[in-house]
């Protein structure tokens, strides 16, 4: 049974990993460093449910009801999460080498993000039982690659925009923390509105499509035609290399 609660509890945040790793198809990032991020992400539910424990009980004493409950989306829990990702990106894998194309930006929040979500997961997993995790491997998990792939976007853009960084660094946590806030305060209404989270998360996933592509189509061109002279070369290489003599000669 533990065994099977681990499985659930790890499986949807390792395939999400894998599907946007996937679409990195034309610079991929070394494995080591998407598994640093992808820890440090996890290491950041510790300081976010510290943080998050003692703001919700501080606006606990000054509000109730639905006020308290936009509070607590988007004052706490949002901005404390999102922020932490994204100092887990900047500090750890922003300023790296291996950083070198707006798809990386994705990759390596959605990473830090997964990290994030997967241990939360577990912990949800093995206080709850695994049908929450079977309920969060279709939406807060999702949620937080999803919001990750928002921020990574424009911090990858940033990141070769210098006179812009800032500004689309702002951005980018911004989008992340106003759908992340969302989020969570359709899901902690717990009625009839709860169910427009599903809506969200599928809304989310169009604009991240558009997002991908725009990013893949930025790599084609930083890589693709490079990519393109060194096979061309390497199969002329193979095709002027001088034939094996015939021995019966």
């Amino acid at each position: 049974m533990v065994v099977l609660s681990l499985l659930i509890a790890l499986a949807p945040g390792l395939f999400l990993i894998w599907y946007f790793n996937h679409r990195d198809k034309y610079e991929p990032e070394p494995k080591k460093k998407i598994v640093i991020i992808f820890a440090i992400g996890a290491l950041m539910v510790v300081p976010a449910a510290i943080g998050e424990r003692l703001l919700a009980n501080l606006f606990g004493t000054f509000s109730t009801g639905i006020v308290y409950t936009a509070m607590l989306s988007f004052l706490i829990i949002a901005p404390i999460e999102e922020l932490l990702k994204f100092v887990a990106v900047r500090k750890w894998i922003y300023r790296s080498v291996e950083f070198d194309e707006v798809m990386d930006g994705i990759v390596y929040t959605v990473s830090a993000s997964l990290g994030f979500a997967t241990f939360e997961n577990v912990l949800y997993v093995f206080s709850l039982g695994p049908v929450a995790g079977i309920v969060r491997a279709f939406l807060a998990v999702p949620g937080h690659a999803l919001f990750g792939a928002i921020m990574g976007y424009y911090i990858g853009l940033a990141k070769f925009n210098p006179e812009k960084e800032s500004r689309l660094i702002a951005r980018g946590v911004l989008y992340a923390i106003l759908c992340h806030g969302l989020y969570d305060f359709l899901a902690l209404l717990q009625n009839s509105f709860s169910s427009f989270v599903i809506l969200l998360l599928v809304v989310l996933s169009l604009w991240i499509r558009i997002k991908l592509k725009k990013a893949e189509a930025a790599s084609r061109k930083r890589f693709g035609s490079g990519a393109e002279t060194r096979r061309t070369a390497a199969d002329e290489i193979a095709s002027s290399s001088p034939t094996k003599p015939d021995s019966s000669q």
